[in-house]
């Protein structure tokens, strides 16, 4: 069980108002945007009990998470944000690529029982984290390589500026859809995904057959190819639809 340290509310509340870290916030606040119109009256009810109410606190939970980063006494929860899995792995094995339970996969089923059973304060922080972290598993490079740590050490050329892959698909690729997120979670407005809710296991085994098979299709230390940029940017939007469906389904499934 991951360990939640408690805070004051005062506190909690105040890193609401951090700002942006820039296009990284714009993915998950459409998640989260697409995720709020399919909660179920129930669902939606125990979220707006947790985090307050309406649309915009749901919104602004989904990004808080990065927000944190640079606050120390959060450390603790900066490796629950991705898995990495080693070359030639087919799938997540949580002996093998989660050790002590600490990944993006773990860590999505221990604040998912704490957002339900946990104290006042515990249920702001996970439901926060988990908000943010069913965004995040759908990211194909949060489930990436462990040689190169998810992308961050693999150096591409994009107009002309050498940056790491694994930006390039948490910021650049979402930017190509749109500024911002609830204008994106707009455009990715429609029918349901066709696929199953399944369970993280399988979201991040998946997310890591994508990764394997389109993010680290080009080449180090290259300039990328505008089919490249164009398939990453179809594949972005079909993981954003897919988290804010898979979102919406798990905190119905909770509540």
């Amino acid at each position: 069980m991951i360990k939640i340290i408690q805070y004051s509310l005062t506190f909690v509340f105040s890193l609401m108002t951090l700002p942006s870290w820039g296009y990284s916030d714009i993915g998950h606040k459409a998640v989260a945007r697409l995720a709020w119109d399919q909660l179920s009256p129930y669902a939606r009810q125990n979220v707006e009990r947790i985090l307050g109410a309406g649309e915009k606190a749901f919104v602004e939970a989904s990004v808080w998470a990065d927000h944190i980063k640079r606050d120390d006494r959060f450390n603790h929860l900066k490796p629950l944000h991705y898995v990495n899995l080693p070359k030639g792995a087919k799938a997540y094995d949580a002996k093998r690529d989660c050790k002590k339970n600490q990944c993006v996969v773990e860590a999505i089923h221990d604040f998912s029982r704490i957002s339900v059973n946990g104290s006042e304060k515990e249920q702001i922080l996970a439901l926060r984290m988990l908000i943010h972290l069913l965004g995040d598993i759908h990211q194909p490079l949060h489930a990436g390589l462990a040689e190169d740590r998810g992308g961050n050490w693999f150096e591409v050329v994009h107009q002309e500026k050498t940056l790491n892959l694994h930006k390039l698909w948490d910021t650049v690729l979402v930017k190509r859809i749109g500024d911002d997120g609830l204008k994106v979670a707009h455009q990715l407005q429609g029918s349901a995904p066709k696929a199953e809710i399944g369970l993280p296991e399988q979201w991040a085994s998946e997310s890591h057959q994508i990764a394997m098979q389109v993010a680290y299709a080009t080449k180090e230390n290259r300039p990328l190819s505008e089919s490249y940029l164009s398939k990453g940017e179809t594949v972005t939007r079909q993981r954003l639809q897919l988290a804010g469906w898979r979102l919406a389904m798990w905190l119905n499934k909770l509540w």
